[in-house]
Parts: structure tokens; sequence; C-alpha cells
């Protein structure tokens, strides 16, 4: 057996192969890149090549139509050495595709099911167009031999694929093949089923060996051809995918004295982690600087923190009478009833933001101790939904496109990832359905 190969860019004669055999060719083409091929299909069964019961009536030597798919490697259409489907069987003993026809476009790894027309004689041509893609380099592709038991041609998933290039032309000679669903042995043997039901196999000149074969022919090395399949590669298109990106603000979000009292009020009461810091590092720069100048709201500060870490709570009643700090001072402050917790807030809310207008060195040596409080929030990733549906495809003849959207639920925040693509889009479409006038470019 032999398979001519028209490389890209180059045009060299490949050294001899099993039809079916896609290779480990590694890396794979763009998954971005769909790509349209021509089939073709030449028969060369005559009375000269294949003498021996050469069918001339009921009916005469013929072909069906070619039933073809392209798909990834988990699927496949019939499998040498392995039992035929009931999609197969009915095709390969009656030429009909119904059930082969209910696994579609998207279904089980299939990318695109084309046909082509049957051959009314035993020499003749067909062709039809179909599409791959880098994730569905595969073609599969079968014909029925009429009159036959269950006989037919074909390639089982070969890769149109190879070092990451597509082919510019294949040329794959192939030999008849048997479903192992029907016991004759001629082209014109009634139907007899094959119980339990065998597995698919290559007929060749010696096998199967039994005299009355219609292709035992024990004096030849090998069968002449009976057909070949030709791929063209008619043209490359590239996939541009729509990315929906939102903008990152960058921006932290600073929460006051006041908004830290609000939603940490019974840490503050208890004395917060981050105020007991400043005070200790103030306390550092008091020992450890000779030239260090005391910061007077800070003692404020410290005393009056002192003072609620003092007051026990239970539920929402103070047990102590507490002093509230206002913008003027502590030491003379107000006396606030039982339980008055709002009053207690408000007042240190008020202490931290609002200091006197002719305390500005005061204000300005009190920046290192302001920092911290301010509440810092992390950065928030951006969040999206679950992908929708597939889309129905945009052209029903031809190629077209399916697309899939989510939503964003938040967007990024505070220097967070940014969101995902947010639509999809894939190929989709066939060849079977258009006219022949659609691919003249």
């Amino acid at each position: 057996m032999w398979i001519a190969v028209s490389c890209l860019c180059l045009a060299v004669l490949c050294v001899s192969g099993d039809s079916g055999t896609s290779g480990n060719a590694l890396p794979t083409c763009s998954a971005n890149k769909l790509t349209v091929y021509k089939m073709v299909l030449h028969t060369f069964w005559s009375r000269t090549t294949f003498p021996k019961h050469y069918p001339d009536w009921r009916p005469p030597a013929q072909w069906s139509k070619v039933f073809g798919r392209s798909h990834d490697k988990s699927s496949s259409l019939f499998r040498l050495g392995q039992k035929s489907t009931q999609g197969v069987k009915m095709f390969a003993e009656t030429g009909r595709s119904d059930l082969l026809e209910l696994q579609n476009q998207g279904q089980k790894g299939i990318f695109d099911v084309f046909n082509a027309p049957s051959i009314s004689q035993g020499v003749g041509r067909t062709e039809a167009k179909f599409f791959v893609d880098g994730n569905h380099s595969l073609v599969s592709l079968m014909s029925r031999i009429i009159p036959s038991p269950d006989w037919f041609i074909g390639i089982d998933s070969f890769d149109l694929c190879i070092n990451g290039n597509w082919l510019d032309s294949i040329t794959i000679e192939v030999d008849p093949m048997d479903a192992g669903t029907d016991n004759g042995f001629t082209f014109t043997a009634p139907n007899w089923a094959t119980e339990p039901q065998g597995e698919a196999y290559r007929i060749t000149a010696h096998y199967p060996a039994h005299p009355a074969g219609s292709f035992f022919y024990p004096y030849l090395r090998k069968l002449p051809t009976i057909a070949t399949f030709q791929f063209i590669k008619l043209k490359e298109y590239e996939l541009n995918e729509v990315f929906h990106h939102t903008e990152d603000d960058r921006s932290y979000d600073v929460v006051n004295a006041e908004e830290m009292v609000q939603d940490n009020n019974i840490n503050i009461l208890n004395g917060n982690k981050d105020f007991q810091t400043a005070i200790n590092e103030e306390r550092e720069e008091r020992e450890n600087h000779i030239n260090y100048k005391p910061n007077n709201r800070l003692k404020q500060f410290e005393s009056l923190t002192t003072t609620l870490s003092s007051t026990s709570w239970s539920g929402d009643r103070m047990h102590n009478s507490i002093v509230t700090a206002t913008p003027s001072t502590v030491s003379g402050s107000n006396v606030v009833s039982l339980g008055n917790k709002e009053a207690i807030l408000n007042g240190i809310a008020q202490f931290y933001t609002n200091p006197k207008k002719n305390d500005k060195p005061r204000h300005k040596k009190n920046r290192r101790t302001k920092k911290y409080y301010k509440k810092y929030r992390p950065p928030r990733d951006c969040r999206v939904s679950d992908w929708s549906e597939w889309s129905p495809c945009s052209k029903s003849c031809g190629i077209g496109e399916m697309t899939r959207k989510r939503e964003v639920k938040k967007h990024a925040k505070r220097g967070g990832r940014l969101c995902p693509p947010l639509v999809e889009t894939k190929w989709c479409g066939s060849a079977r359905s258009c006219n022949k006038q659609y691919f003249d470019w």
C-alpha cells in the first residue's frame, strides 16, 4: 500500500503506510485555524482489474454515497479488529446512513459530517468538501461496494495535520473491507447474518481463503487498486476570539476612624491591636530618641484607650460610667449615662477626625500614627458566572460561528485579577448542504 503526500512547502513521495494510521506527529495544528478540504474518491472496479464474479446486472457494479466525518481522537467511524456498530452494519449492508446521521456536529468529538454522491458504475469519481480544525484533525469515511454482502471501502481516523502543518494534498490507496456482519463470500450472495457478529477486517487476495470468494486471487501477491481517496486543502480561516476585559481601577478603599468605630466597635472598646501598636512604637521613640518631642494627642489617645480597656460590657449594658473623648480634651470630659454606647463611639470618631484648627504642628507630627487608623482591604479578584450553552450555528451552509457567554458577578478591585474572557467563539457549519459555487473564490 502506498501514500503519496504533497506536504506544506514540499512536494515529496512519502513512505508507505496504513491508511488508517494517523501517527504521533507533534506539534499539533492551531485550534484557531479552520481548514477546508476537498475529498475526491476515484474508483477502479472494472472487469479488467477484477474479472472474477464481476457483476454486470441485478445490480451492476457501483458505489454507494460516501459518508464521512471529521473528528477528534475520542471518536471513530469504524475500527478494524473490532465489532462494527449498528450504524456501520446498516450502511455496509444496505448503504443507508440513518443511524450514522443521528450523531451530528458537536456530539462525541464529531466536528463535521459530510456526504459525497454515489457512483453509478464501477469506475468513476465523486467528491465532497468538509472542515477540520486543530482539535478535530482526523477524518473517517466509507462507501459501500454494490452489490456485496457487507463490503465497503474506507479510512479510519486519518490525521490531516502533520508536524503542526496541514497537508496540502494526499492520496491514499484503499482495499475492500468486510464489516463482519454477513457470511456471504460473493458479490451477489444472499443475506446470511453472521452469528455471533464478527470483527471488521481487511479483504486481501488470500483472505478469506475460500475458493468461492469474489476477491480470492491466490496467484496475485496483492489485489489491484480498487479505489483511492484524495484530500486536497482548499483554504484556511483564522478564528478571532472575542475578549471583554474590565478596567482595573487600582484603587484601595481607606476607612477613616469613624468607619472603623462603626464596623469594629467591640474590638475598639476591648483594645484594638493597631491602636495599641501605635502606642508601643511611640513609647520606643520616646526611649531611644534624645530630641523626641512628646505627642500630646497620643497621650490623650493612650489615656482614652486605658479608660476604655478598663470598662466591662455585658450584652448592650455598660456597668461603669465611662469618660468619652471630645475634640477639645479628654481630661475635662463629659460623663455618659449607662448603656449609651452610641455616644461613646461618636466621641471616639470625633477625637480622631476633628483636631483643633490651630493644632497644625501636632496634626503634622501625628501622621506616623494616623496611618494605623486606616483599614486596609485586600485585593478582590474578578468573579464570573458559568458558561452559557453554545448558541446555534450562525449559518446552515458553510462556515459559521457558535458563541457562548458568561457574566461578571463582581468586578476586580484594589489590584485583584482581571476578569477572564466573557465571550468564547468556535467554528461550526458544514459543507454538506452548500451548492457547488459556494467555495469558488
